[in-house]
């Protein structure tokens, strides 16, 4: 009498279908069908993890083809009804207001923003303006205002910009445009969750720029005449578009995990650890780059 074999188990990938989700969404939002905003009521789905591990445990002696479906049934739904709360604000409810500071005899100034759940870009101010600082900004039923907190003390300007009022899972999202002189040294300090930023800093005389994005879209063009900028960007479920300019040196650094890496090696040649620019120790006006992503994406052009 032969003996029976037991019967081996094969749960369902339920980290590979996660991994699935997270790139079709981020496909639609790179291709602009889906806002980036959007990962603000997504985050709000969190418990679904664990009903779905819950699923993979109890349904793992069951066909691993049902399991997987009622799975990506379940994502799908999350994803339907997240498209559906986050839905386009009302017609009549933006509102735009505008903040502008006068540079007077400030030399240098240190920046902070906190920005979630919308879209910014920073730029430059014509070379003739006398501000040091103007900013626009949408007001969405009567959310997701501009909180400013600015002080000038011996030549030295402390701005802080914040999101205020704002629901994570906000409709719409909100939408920010400020732009900065070009005729001090600046420090950027910017901290951001699920939004689209679009960075020119081209030409603005940025010394070091600190950068911390959870899930979102982040393009930056980098200084072309600080001298040395020392640039440290920290990611996680982010897809990175950064743009040196053409006859700026660059050191970079990635350390890139479950991500996509895409580095110009033409003009940035890998040597060990970094891609480093022939020229960069000599160069007048160079960037010292350091990115950590995780989950995403990392281009440099």
């Amino acid at each position: 009498m032969s003996e029976e074999k037991p019967r081996s188990i094969v749960a369902a990938p339920i980290w590979g279908i996660f991994l699935l989700f997270l790139g079709v969404v981020f496909l639609l939002q790179t291709l602009d069908v889906l806002p980036w905003g959007l990962w603000g009521t997504l985050w709000r789905f969190w418990p679904v993890l664990i009903i779905i591990a819950g699923l993979g445990i109890l349904l793992r002696r069951c066909n691993v083809w049902l399991a997987s479906l009622l799975m990506v049934v379940i994502l799908g739904g999350c994803l339907g009804i997240a498209i559906w709360q986050h839905g386009p604000s009302l017609p009549g409810s933006v509102a735009t207001e505008s903040y502008t500071v006068p540079l007077d005899d400030m030399e240098r100034a240190w920046i902070e923003i906190d920005f979630s759940a919308g879209s910014i870009t920073i730029g430059s101010l014509p070379p003739g303006s006398t501000n040091f600082v103007e900013a626009d900004y949408e007001v969405r039923n009567r959310r997701g205002t501009m909180k400013v907190d600015f002080e000038q003390q011996d030549g030295e300007g402390k701005l802080n910009l914040d999101t205020t009022n704002q629901q994570f899972w906000g409709e719409g999202g909100i939408v920010w445009a400020v732009n900065f002189t070009r005729k001090i040294p600046l420090v950027l300090n910017i901290k951001s969750a699920a939004s689209n930023l679009e960075f020119d800093l081209s030409r603005l005389r940025v010394t070091e720029l600190n950068l911390d994005v959870d899930a979102g879209n982040c393009q930056v063009t980098m200084p072309s005449s600080a001298g040395t900028s020392y640039v440290v960007i920290d990611s996680d479920v982010a897809n990175l578009e950064i743009t040196i300019p053409d006859g700026i040196a660059a050191k970079i650094h990635v350390d890139a995990n479950l991500s996509v890496r895409d580095i110009d090696t033409s003009r940035f040649p890998r040597q060990g650890d970094y891609y480093v620019s022939p020229d960069f120790e000599t160069a007048g006006n160079r960037i010292e780059l350091e990115i950590q992503c995780d989950l995403g994406r990392v281009e440099v052009r």
